[in-house]
């Protein structure tokens, strides 16, 4: 009887191999009939572990295309290549579409800070024209007018599960450009006052195609489902809403 049962199981396990199933351990098999609940990693897994620009509010006296355009200059980004960022790399394909990274040129810009650790932004001047983007409680103290619409539209968007990115500008005199091309520190210096706010960019990642069929099924089958995040909890439930959970 044993050798009949490890026989089965073996045979269940190289059916289910052509069904795009993987077997690690053949007595599982038995299990599986009694499966009531399912834990499925978001990133990576429900999602493509790929970040999207899925909105965009522009601040008044700016357009959309302003606003991704200013940000596009601040990205890090070589030549034929992905933008390293994820954040970057959305942007990239927001502006230019989901083109072969291969085509990718380089940003002309005079001077350029990148993010780092401590420097939460990033920052290009074309000309005597700084531009710069980052998380909105990073640019609030520098903003040189406070603006209800744009609190609102943070707020509209961090509830919707979006990450939000602010995007400013500040015109600079030659004196100054010169200094900051000169000096990193001064650079940081000059984004860190006068500026002003030309839109915000909503982030989220985005679910993959099959996901929601797959989910739809499981629940079909009294299989319970369970999303494992690592995410803020409102993300988790909005991206957790667009599964169909």
């Amino acid at each position: 009887l044993p050798l009949v049962a490890t026989l089965a199981q073996l045979a269940s396990a190289r059916r289910l191999t052509g069904e795009s199933v993987l077997i690690r351990n053949a007595q599982s098999i038995e299990a599986l009939a009694r499966l009531q609940g399912v834990c499925f990693d978001k990133t990576g897994t429900l999602s493509e572990n790929r970040l999207r620009v899925k909105a965009v509010f522009p601040v008044d006296g700016f357009t959309e295309d302003q606003a991704l355009e200013a940000a596009l200059s601040t990205i890090f980004v070589r030549a034929g290549h992905r933008a390293h960022h994820a954040t970057d790399d959305a942007i990239r394909r927001a502006v230019h579409g989901d083109e072969d990274a291969a085509g990718t040129t380089a940003i002309e810009r005079d001077v350029f800070l990148p993010f780092q650790a401590g420097r939460p932004f990033a920052a290009a001047i074309v000309g005597t024209r700084l531009t710069i983007k980052g998380a909105p409680e990073v640019l609030a103290s520098a903003l040189t007018q406070a603006n209800g619409p744009v609190t609102a539209a943070i707020d509209d968007m961090a509830t919707k599960g979006l990450r939000v990115i602010a995007v400013a500008e500040r015109h600079l005199t030659p004196e100054q450009a010169r200094a900051a091309a000169a000096d990193a520190a001064a650079f940081e210096k000059l984004c860190r006052s006068e500026l002003t706010p030309i839109g915000l960019l909503g982030l989220a990642d985005t679910p993959r195609a099959s996901a929601q069929e797959v989910l739809k099924e499981l629940t079909n089958r009294g299989i319970g489902v369970r999303l494992i995040t690592g995410d803020h909890p409102v993300t988790a439930m909005v991206i957790a809403g667009e599964l169909g959970l």
